[in-house]
């Protein structure tokens, strides 16, 4: 999980985005947006689509290779 995070963040830096950017793309609340971090598997197939969209390519990246 710790990747998970750490991706995340590589994401957001590199992206220039904090996570209340995050939470208006993937429209959810800030908790929910920290358990999905912190259990990943609990993000929804359209919410890895639209981070994989919006260009956090290492957290997708990361989250799939987790779920294999």
């Amino acid at each position: 999980n710790m990747y998970i995070e750490k991706a995340f963040k590589d994401d957001l830096k590199r992206l220039r985005l904090r996570r209340y950017d995050v939470c208006e793309i993937l429209e959810c609340t800030m908790p929910t947006l920290k358990s999905r971090i912190l259990k990943p598997e609990t993000f929804t197939i359209n919410e890895l689509v639209v981070l994989k969209e919006n260009g956090f390519s290492e957290l997708h990246n990361n989250i799939i290779k987790k779920l294999k």
